[in-house]
């Protein structure tokens, strides 16, 4: 036996229903809403050219997926990030060594005292030394 509640939210749920089901019969009557898919790329090359105009920083440089930022905030202690994703002027990031995952604003991605700055490969140092030229020469 349904109870009044219960018996309340079907007919509310059915109506709810029944009018989205109505506004899209009615859209696709009068043609607002179109099945087919658009021929011009026009249209998607200037989405993704918007898209990479969001995702480059001041400095112009394309925020990309694995690359590796240092926080330049006194606060943090050489804070490095890699970038997992970016979409829509945004960065999720995860900690270099470790799971700790935050979304970053691509502006924020500046040389500044609170922004980020790329790390270069040669700076990294994964626990090995590295040795350059000239050291080798001297030995």
């Amino acid at each position: 036996m349904d109870t009044p509640l219960r018996f309340r939210r079907s007919v509310q749920h059915r109506a709810r229903r029944r009018t989205v089901a109505e506004l899209d019969s009615f859209l696709r009557k009068y043609e607002l809403v179109s099945d087919a898919v658009p021929t011009d790329t026009s249209a998607q090359d200037d989405d993704a050219q918007a898209q990479q105009e969001k995702n480059t920083t001041r400095e112009g440089i394309l925020v990309r997926r694995g690359q590796i930022w240092e926080d330049l905030d006194t606060r943090q202690n050489q804070r490095r990030v890699v970038v997992e994703f970016v979409k829509n002027g945004r960065a999720r990031v995860r900690a270099h060594y470790g799971t700790r995952r935050s979304t970053i604003s691509v502006s924020r991605m500046h040389k500044h005292s609170t922004g980020f700055r790329l790390v270069e490969p040669g700076e990294l140092k994964y626990g090995v030394p590295t040795v350059s030229l000239n050291e080798t020469a001297q030995r």
